[in-house]
């Protein structure tokens, strides 16, 4: 039962502008802004006529022209879901592994967070990951968007911030999102640093089970996740619709 409260507490914490749920199928719509908010999370495989179903979705998909993407998730059976998906030309996308811990009786190094806003949080995500902040219009609108209470974290070091990241308490849970360390201090223990200070944030805030969703194939992330503590809780991956052959 711990999966499925992680899973909707994740979907909780990382809003999606426009969604739907279709019997357990959660259409989630945020302009493209990352996979998970713009595919359709299904919870529960069982439905009437999985074809049918599937070709609904990707019709609402591809009426706000974007591909269809479904996100399936290891605790359930989806190998009828599987069999369509890939008769029907789609690609594998992403497979991410969801890393969880029960805080209770465990200590952490406290850190100061400075209260910042989501705009000066988004300036540090932006020149640590090397991006352009124009192109994040939609993720400050996401982070504007979280319901419940969260935490915009840095960590500075020398007057330069060498790490940031987010943390999302959300159904009693705490997500930690957009972890990233500047590329030349990375494997400094920087990271590390921050996550630990971020985990006694959220034993102050009286919330106990943490959670985090790492790409599988980003092995120093999930060591380092490990190092603090967490283990596998459950997996889920990505099917992507080839939405160039269906334009025609």
């Amino acid at each position: 039962m711990k999966n499925m409260e992680i899973e909707l507490a994740s979907l909780n914490a990382w809003p999606a502008f426009k969604q739907i749920d279709d019997n357990g199928w959660i259409s989630r719509f945020a302009n493209g802004y990352t996979k998970r908010a713009n595919s359709v999370t299904i919870l529960r495989p069982k439905v009437n006529s999985l074809e049918s179903q599937i070709l609904n979705h990707e019709h609402l998909y591809n009426m706000e022209g974007q591909p269809c993407i479904f996100r399936l998730l290891s605790f359930n059976n989806n190998i009828e879901i599987e069999d369509i998906l890939n008769s029907r030309g789609y690609a594998n996308g992403d497979h991410s592994l969801v890393l969880s811990q029960d805080l209770k009786n465990k200590e952490y190094q406290a850190l100061e967070f400075d209260p910042i806003t989501v705009d000066e949080w988004m300036k540090y995500y932006c020149e640590l990951s090397n991006k352009e902040i124009k192109a994040h219009s939609t993720h400050i609108k996401i982070i504007d968007d979280i319901k419940g209470k969260y935490l915009l974290a840095v960590l500075p070091k020398n007057k330069n911030i060498m790490s940031c990241g987010l943390g999302v308490v959300s159904d009693g849970f705490f997500g930690i999102f957009d972890i990233v360390t500047h590329p030349q201090y990375r494997n400094k223990g920087y990271g590390y640093e921050l996550i630990n200070g971020m985990l006694h944030w959220t034993i102050q805030n009286h919330t106990y089970t943490a959670y985090v969703q790492v790409i599988a194939e980003n092995t120093p992330a999930v060591k380092l996740y490990q190092k603090l503590g967490f283990e596998l809780s459950y997996e889920y991956y990505y099917k992507i619709q080839n939405f160039a052959q269906h334009q025609h």
